[in-house]
């Protein structure tokens, strides 16, 4: 269990239309595909309280009523809290800082986990390195093929970058060659979310903007215990691969 359960709370991103996983997530959200037979958005508040953490948002948007609803089904002993969208859905950086709002005087971390993911990694040892490095942002990543990386030096974020068009992003001197895929699992301390000039917005470029001393370290991971469900083909290829270890 963890040792700083209490100052922890968990955001799980629930807004996003799943334009990839269509025609699932034409009459629901894409927070209720079922993965291994349970809603993916349940498997994941299911993995993050078994780690000891009880507090969580969720954030709605497309068919909103459809995740409310689920969530009053849950365990109620669970704080779960949503963070309404419905007029407006708000890009990545938008969503977290909206949902930070929700935050209570004694919860100093978020644990942000995207929905759509499977992973088999120490989760745990990644809370608690945050912790005990005295990070302001703790960034999940891996070696593997990907379009987008950032880019780190002395373990430190300084840069993002797109190999497919050479766009290139520095937050501070970046002569580096670590380049890494982000996983869409983070933790970031409240006192570092700060408000922008306007709602929605992207969460790497928010992050990049930052000043050089909040401290934005990597955790790496294997790329093996880490799978994308944003599709109809890999979440069958993640369901194979789970069903092969049993």
């Amino acid at each position: 269990m963890l040792k700083n359960s209490k100052k922890l709370i968990a955001f799980i991103p629930s807004a996003g239309f799943g334009t990839r996983l269509m025609p699932l997530t034409r009459q629901k959200p894409k927070a209720l595909v079922s993965f291994m037979g349970d809603p993916m958005l349940g498997r994941t508040i299911d993995k993050l309280s078994n780690l000891g953490i009880k507090r969580f948002i969720v954030n709605v948007h497309h068919y909103p009523e459809q995740i409310k609803a689920y969530l009053d089904t849950l365990d109620d002993k669970l704080d779960i809290r949503v963070s309404d969208e419905t007029e407006e859905l708000l890009d990545t950086g938008g969503g977290l800082y909206k949902a930070s709002k929700l935050l209570h005087d004694d919860e100093d971390v978020l644990l942000v986990h995207n929905v759509d993911l499977h992973t088999g990694f120490d989760l745990q040892k990644m809370i608690e390195t945050h912790f005990e490095n005295d990070n302001d942002i703790t960034l999940a990543v891996s070696d593997r093929r990907s379009n987008r990386k950032l880019m780190f030096k002395d373990n430190e974020l300084c840069g993002w970058k797109n190999t497919k068009t050479s766009e290139l992003i520095k937050r501070f001197n970046c002569d580096t060659d670590v380049s890494l895929a982000f996983s869409g699992i983070h933790l970031v301390n409240k006192k570092v979310i700060k408000a922008r000039q306007k709602d929605d917005f992207p969460l790497i470029p928010w992050y990049l903007d930052m000043d050089a001393g909040v401290k934005i370290a990597s955790w790496k991971h294997n790329p093996n215990e880490w799978f994308d469900l944003g599709t109809i083909s890999r979440i069958e290829q993640a369901e194979k691969a789970i069903r092969n270890k049993q």
